[in-house]
């Protein structure tokens, strides 16, 4: 009986460590040749991009997504065509692609940073949280990330 509850500690351990994240290069977000022909055709309102230009300087942001996520598909190849326009060199963009929860009861897909959906955007300025975009942006990403910022 003992050997069978360490067995099943063993199995759920090496179970959590199954969902999660992995880190992904910015140029990777745009492997699937359907995500780069969001990428193409997103053009962003050019003043939108001025005002957030001025604003996100210095700013980090955590995108976590999932390849199979039609949101994330929606929604992370806009994000990146906006952050390539806005040409800021002190704003720092990293991406993470998330498994799929292992069963109905896993709350999060990344735990620590409490991602239940995808995908999430989460910004940062001066290591302090400012805010987020979660799933589906209220107006836009561009527009949403500049209400984060003002």
């Amino acid at each position: 009986m003992k050997r069978c509850a360490w067995i099943l500690l063993l199995l759920i351990i090496a179970g959590s460590g199954l969902s999660g994240q992995k880190a992904v290069e910015r140029d990777a977000v745009l492997a699937d040749p359907e995500w780069q022909k969001l990428y193409d055709g997103c053009q962003p309102d050019p003043a939108l991009l001025a005002s957030l230009r001025e604003r996100i300087a210095g700013a980090r942001v955590e995108v976590y997504f999932a390849f199979w996520c039609g949101d994330s598909r929606n929604h992370v190849p806009v994000f990146r065509k906006i952050v390539d326009l806005l040409d800021v060199p002190d704003l720092t963009v990293e991406y993470f692609a998330v498994e799929r929860k292992a069963s109905p009861e896993q709350k999060y897909f990344a735990a620590d940073k409490e991602v239940e959906r995808v995908p999430t955007f989460i910004v940062y300025r001066d290591g302090r949280e400012i805010g987020r975009i979660i799933e589906n942006p209220k107006v836009s990403i561009l527009e949403d990330l500049l209400n984060i910022v003002l």
